[in-house]
C-alpha cells in the first residue's frame, strides 16, 4: 500500500534527520557558525524530504497542485479568509494571556530594524504556512484519504505533523564547536521522553486536526495555509512588538511555538474553530468533492 510505504519514508526520514543533524552541526560549528540545534534540524528533514518526494513520486502517486487543493479560481478570496480566520482566533489567544500576566508590549528593535524583522517574519509566515499545508493537508492528507478513509488518515496526517514538531525542537540551545553536535545523537525520539513536551504536542495535534478538517470541509488547501501562515506571522512578527513571557507556563505553553500548549492556546484554538465553521455554515458553494486519485 502506498500509505504505508508513505510513512515508512517519513519515519525514515526523521531517522536520517536526527542522525544527520549533529554531523551537519558540528561541520557549520567547525566553520564559525552557531545554529540553533532545531533550525539545523528543520534544514536536514526539509532538504531529505525533497529529495525522497522528487525521486518517489510516480511511485507513492503523489498528484500534484490540483490535486492536494491548489486549483482554486478564488484562491485570493480563500487565502484571505483564511488569514482573517487564524487572525481572529489567536487574537482571542493573546488577549487571555495578557489579561492574565503572560504577555506585554514591548518593543524590542529599533524602528528600521523593527521594519526588517517584520518582513522576514512575514516572509517566514508565508513559506511555513504554504510550505507545511502542502505537505501535510496537500501531499499526505491526499494520499492517506484516499488508502484509508477520511477518519484514519486525517489521524495519521495529524500524528505525522505534531510529532516532527517535537522531534525538532529536542535540541535546545546552540551547537557550537568541533563535535559539540554528536552528544545530541542520543536524542532520536528522546524530546518525546520529556514531559514537557507533551502538552505542545497535544496543542499541536489539536491545531493539525483543525487545518485538515478545514481542507477536507472547504475543498481547498488556500485557506488552511492561510490560518496556518497567520499563526506563524502573528509569532514571528507580533514578538517584535509583545513578550510573550514563560510563565505561567499554564497559561502560555512549555515552549515553542508560543501559547500552544497553554489554556490561552487552547481558548485561541477553539476560537479559530468557531469563526472558521462559522465561515464555512455560510458558505453557498457545491458540496465538496473527494480528492482526486
Amino acid at each position: 500500500m502506498r500509505s504505508a510505504r508513505l510513512v515508512g519514508l517519513f519515519v525514515a526520514l526523521v531517522l536520517v534527520a536526527s542522525v544527520g543533524s549533529p554531523i551537519v552541526a558540528t561541520l557549520t560549528g567547525s566553520l564559525g557558525f552557531t545554529f540553533k540545534f532545531a533550525r539545523v534540524w528543520n534544514r536536514v528533514f526539509q532538504v531529505s524530504l525533497v529529495l525522497a518526494l522528487v525521486f518517489g513520486w510516480r511511485r507513492l502517486e503523489l498528484g500534484g497542485p490540483a490535486a492536494w487543493g491548489f486549483g482554486r479560481a478564488a484562491w485570493s478570496r480563500e487565502l484571505a479568509t483564511g488569514l482573517a480566520i487564524g487572525f481572529a482566533g489567536l487574537g482571542v489567544g493573546l488577549v487571555v494571556a495578557w489579561m492574565g500576566g503572560g504577555l506585554a508590549p514591548a518593543l524590542r528593535f529599533a524602528p528600521m530594524k523593527t521594519v526588517w524583522k517584520a518582513l522576514l517574519g512575514l516572509g517566514a509566515a508565508i513559506v511555513v504556512g504554504g510550505g507545511e499545508e502542502a505537505l501535510f493537508r496537500g501531499i499526505l492528507l491526499r494520499r492517506f484519504v484516499l488508502d484509508l478513509g477520511r477518519r484514519w488518515g486525517v489521524l495519521v496526517t495529524t500524528v505525522c505533523y505534531a510529532v516532527v514538531h517535537a522531534l525538532r525542537g529536542g535540541g535546545k540551545g546552540i551547537v557550537l564547536g568541533p563535535f559539540a553536535g554528536f552528544e545530541r545523537t542520543a536524542g532520536l525520539f528522546a524530546p518525546l521522553g520529556d514531559p514537557l513536551v507533551w502538552p505542545g504536542v497535544i496543542g499541536l495535534f489539536a491545531l493539525g486536526l483543525v487545518l485538515a478538517q478545514v481542507r477536507l470541509q472547504t475543498g481547498s488547501l488556500w485557506t488552511s495555509v492561510g490560518v496556518h501562515a497567520a499563526w506563524v506571522a502573528v509569532f514571528r512578527v507580533g514578538r517584535l512588538f509583545f513578550d510573550i513571557r514563560r510563565r505561567p507556563v499554564w497559561l502560555v505553553g512549555p515552549g515553542w511555538p508560543p501559547l500552544v500548549g497553554g489554556v490561552a492556546g487552547a481558548l485561541a484554538l477553539a476560537a479559530t474553530v468557531l469563526v472558521a465553521w462559522a465561515w464555512i455554515g455560510r458558505r453557498r458553494e457545491p458540496p465538496i468533492a473527494p480528492f482526486s486519485p
